[in-house]
């Protein structure tokens, strides 16, 4: 029989005790506060315990404070070496309310390994604020937003449109609401599916009289920086008339509020991508004042981890295939937020009910990606694999942008989200946009954007 140890033995781990003492022989539980006999006192005798009984091969664990992630660090450096295996146990609301069960048990994740706690929204007020609204998302199969559009449905949404171009990523997401309902008919009125592109402004019309939507949150452009530096033409079609179709789209069919996904990179671009979405932030302001009907809003994300282009889906595929891990280099450090983080901001922006502001989270502080790269082969226990330094593109950052200034941007009444005053020149912004069209000429396209943003720097090799 299988021996195993838990750690944070609070009195509801009674519950787990019970769920598993049938397969395996719990040796000991470790806890700071000792109340009962199989207690020790110090979390760290763990190492100890498992050194004096070679049978341990399983660690549960459940401590959600920063100082638990420090000690899960600790012990997944050991349980790798010792080849044991680490499990996470539920949420104290979960046990609380004795929502224990096996399947609920789960493997630690990168995210457990943040240094930080995980900042999320405020439920009752996410309910009150969504509950009987109709709301639209735009390229809502990727990963991000098909968690934002779990969480619009679990806040009472009355319905929830989809839209996306990806016939793939619509089938995906289709197939699991299937599975999490059993019964197409409890989804048949609240999700609505559509594989279409939003560049077709004339459908989009037809789709928001149809559904009359309260709120839009916009997500649809290209997000990956070099395949975009050799399609510039596409990425200014896609990333900004693309947003601006949905605008008027929205102003003309009476939506009260738009969320408009921008980026920390935004600020001084020095690519084609990253100006776009800096274009993006510019466009949300014009149209902010110039009506006073729809409330606009941006939200600058940092990076997401494990969204579709993250690094860590790459590092997971490159381990897969036994390849060793890239890093463009060993000094480049980056904010990171998770997709849970990203989709409470989105929501929580939203429900502060503010016109033309820029919402960004404090994310403390930014991490290497090169200890990323380290933390993940060792949480992946892959030991064989190296990491390779390539290169740095021109046009890539060493380090990121400090986008908030906690002296002089605005503090919300939700803790740690900030706004980012933005009051820009926006003259002729429409006709400066519409010249660009109908070029294809790169170095035409990159002079262009300079006369939108002063500050674009881009470098081209």
């Amino acid at each position: 029989m299988k021996k195993s140890l838990i750690i944070w033995a609070w009195e509801a781990w009674h519950q787990l005790f019970n769920l598993i003492k049938e397969k395996e022989t719990v040796v000991w539980f470790l806890d700071d506060f000792k109340t009962w006999e199989k207690i020790i006192w110090k979390i760290e005798d763990c190492f100890d315990i498992c050194d004096n009984d070679e049978w341990i091969n399983k660690i549960y664990f459940a401590i959600p404070s920063i100082e638990g992630k420090q000690i899960l660090n600790k012990i997944i450096k050991y349980s790798n070496k010792k080849n044991i295996e680490v499990k996470i146990i539920p949420s104290i609301i979960d046990i609380i309310e004795g929502n224990v069960k096996t399947n609920y048990i789960r493997d630690v994740k990168f995210e457990d390994l943040l240094f930080r706690p995980i900042r999320k929204s405020n439920i009752e007020t996410a309910k009150s604020f969504f509950k009987w609204k109709i709301v639209l998302v735009t390229w809502a199969a990727w990963s991000i937003w098909s968690e934002l559009v779990k969480q619009l449905y679990l806040y009472w949404a009355d319905k929830i449109i989809w839209i996306d171009h990806s016939e793939l990523w619509i089938f995906n997401q289709m197939k699991k609401y299937w599975l999490l309902t059993w019964k197409w008919k409890n989804i048949d009125n609240k999700l609505f599916f559509h594989i279409k592109s939003i560049r077709d402004e004339e459908w989009l019309d037809y789709i928001f009289k149809k559904y009359k939507p309260d709120v839009v949150f916009n997500a649809a452009a290209y997000k990956h920086v070099y395949q975009m530096e050799l399609n510039p033409d596409e990425t200014f079609k896609t990333n900004i008339i693309w947003l601006d179709n949905v605008i008027k789209v929205s102003m003309n069919n009476n939506v009260k509020y738009f969320c408009q996904i921008s980026t920390d990179k935004a600020v001084n671009p020095t690519n084609i991508m990253w100006a776009s979405k800096r274009i993006w932030e510019l466009l949300i302001q014009y149209y902010s004042n110039s009506q006073n009907k729809m409330k606009l809003n941006a939200v600058r994300f940092w990076n997401v981890l494990w969204s579709s282009w993250s690094v860590l889906t790459i590092f997971n595929e490159q381990i897969k295939k036994w390849e060793d891990i890239t890093v463009t280099h060993k000094d480049v450090v980056r904010y990171f937020m998770s997709i849970e983080e990203a989709v409470n901001l989105v929501i929580t922006s939203t429900t502060l009910d503010q016109n033309w502001k820029i919402f960004v989270l404090d994310m403390w502080n930014p991490i290497k990606i090169y200890d990323l790269a380290k933390k993940f082969i060792e949480l992946s226990n892959a030991k064989w694999i190296n990491i390779k330094i390539i290169w740095l593109k021109p046009w890539e950052k060493l380090y990121e942008e400090l986008i908030l200034d906690k002296k002089n941007d605005l503090k919300t009444n939700i803790d740690k989200i900030f706004i980012v005053e933005d009051n820009w020149n926006l003259d002729n912004i429409l006709s400066k946009i519409d010249k660009i069209k109908w070029i294809y000429n790169k170095q035409i396209i990159l002079d262009k954007y300079k006369e939108i943003i002063p500050e674009f720097s881009h470098i081209n090799r």
